[in-house]
């Protein structure tokens, strides 16, 4: 994943709810494996297993934050629970084996829950956390971001 690629995710968790927080978590997770299975493809097996141990890591978190006490989430545990296994098991082979059927599993779960969160109504979970209104504009010094804070950075 490149910087500006994770410059993009701080941005959007910054200013995401509940909801919009698992599918940044979810396409984290794709694109590690994604990253994965291209790094396998072009046979760098210590990349893959980088990319893959990112992935597992993302993926326990989702496992981590899902309400047991409510029946749906327990049935996702376990989905879930089966894809870290199946990263695990990619991790000690050094192979791809299923990941890939889990990278399908996971967009699958991504357009549930893109409909989950459409129904967040609470706000971002970082509250005290600068609001973002412009993207980067041109300055003295050359590109600058600007936020609501007040809080300029210059690239």
């Amino acid at each position: 994943m490149t910087d500006e690629q994770v410059n993009v995710y701080k941005m959007r968790i910054t200013q995401a709810g509940i909801g919009e927080m698992t599918l940044i978590m979810l396409e984290m997770e794709m694109q590690w494996i994604d990253e994965a299975l291209e790094a396998y493809g072009k046979q760098d097996i210590e990349e893959f297993i980088v990319c893959v141990d990112k992935a597992q890591s993302v993926q326990v978190e989702l496992m981590n934050v899902l309400n047991m006490k409510n029946k749906t989430a327990v049935n996702v545990y376990s989905v879930f629970a089966y894809m870290n296994k199946e990263l695990i098991r990619a991790k000690i082979k050094r192979t791809p084996l299923d990941i890939k059927r889990c990278r399908d599993l996971l967009e699958r779960y991504h357009k549930s829950f893109e409909a989950v969160a459409k129904t967040d109504k609470e706000g971002p979970v970082m509250i005290q956390s600068e609001k973002i209104y412009a993207g980067l504009t041109y300055g003295s010094g050359g590109l600058v971001e600007n936020s609501i804070g007040g809080t300029e950075y210059t690239v």
